[in-house]
């Protein structure tokens, strides 16, 4: 079978259409063959994204649980329990951990499933041409050489370099964050290294015409498009055993608040002489636990469950 490279000596803003439609071996007015356009899929396989098999309940359990606030507050409670068997105390931590917990959750599982709902936010169907013929096809089956037709309220189905234009704008904001179309031209651009936003010669999956009809020619599916280098990134990143930012900004917080816990607990036991009874314990504990924000991760949790529902409303009405 012969294998088409995607990848390029430079990125394709820089070819001329002509050294794209040569490069890729199709034709302008016919298009790919059935043929050809099959074999192609069975080499690179379906035009989609590789996601991570949706969210996973246990997972995000799993993280609500194992993080650095809410550890130091399970140790809180089993100190609270075996300090003179202090149980009002430890059922109070408990509870404060449960109903974290379960807002944690709650919230955070939405937030996945509303990520998994934008990777999967595509036309389902997209117009190319096959066999000199302009047919609909599933969007999944697109393949680098297709001839793309769009026109106003489409979504683009895969990254083209643009052959033909009629008065083209895309809005480009979920890969950009540009808040204003961006209207497209033909012209050849030199620099390889322009930023995605300044390759007007190109338009993105998933992206959406506002104005306007073109054509383009397909340079890049599935993973290799720009939306799905990013959602590459992303899955990376979460595979890694390092934090965000975030959480370790949260984790040194926690271990930092524990340990001025420890020390306002050793400072009651010490003004007492260490002679430790169940009403010390219990006010040397509550002293302990009164600096640790136990609501903090629900809130954190929450808020960014929030930001993420609103950036799918947002992209929902694009």
């Amino acid at each position: 079978m012969r294998k088409l490279d995607q990848t390029v000596s430079k990125p394709y803003h820089t070819y001329t259409h002509e050294d794209v439609l040569s490069k890729l071996k199709t034709d302008v007015q016919a298009g790919l063959t059935t043929t050809e356009a099959k074999s192609r899929f069975e080499n690179y396989g379906p035009n989609e994204m590789i996601g991570q098999g949706g969210p996973s309940a246990f997972r995000v359990l799993f993280r609500q649980i194992a993080n650095a606030l809410t550890l130091v507050l399970i140790i809180a409670m089993a100190i609270a329990f075996s300090a003179g068997g202090n149980y009002g105390e430890g059922a109070v931590i408990a509870l404060v951990i449960v109903t974290n917990s379960t807002i944690g959750f709650f919230q955070e599982y939405k937030a996945e499933k509303t990520l998994e709902s934008l990777r999967k936010m595509a036309s389902p169907t997209c117009r190319v041409l096959r066999d000199e013929h302009l047919v609909t096809v599933q969007t999944r089956e697109l393949v680098p050489g297709d001839i793309l037709v769009f026109e106003n309220g489409d979504i683009i189905g895969a990254d083209c370099r643009l052959i033909e234009i009629s008065n083209l704008e895309c809005d480009e904001a979920l890969l950009t964050g540009e808040t204003v179309p961006v209207q497209k031209k033909l012209d050849l651009i030199k620099d390889p290294d322009e930023p995605i936003g300044d390759r007007l010669n190109l338009v993105y999956s998933s992206t959406s015409v506002t104005r306007g009809r073109g054509k383009g020619i397909v340079v890049g599916t599935g993973m290799t498009t720009e939306i799905g280098k990013i959602a590459q990134e992303l899955a990376n990143s979460e595979n890694k055993p390092g934090k965000t930012p975030l959480q370790k900004s949260l984790d040194r917080m926690a271990y930092l608040l524990f340990a001025l816990a420890i020390v306002f607990i050793l400072i009651v036991f010490s003004v007492n002489k260490f002679h430790i009874d169940q009403s010390i314990a219990v006010y040397a504990i509550s002293i302990g636990i009164a600096i640790i924000p136990g609501g903090l991760i629900a809130v954190v949790t929450f808020t960014m469950a929030i930001g993420v529902r609103k950036m799918a409303k947002e992209r929902a009405l694009c």
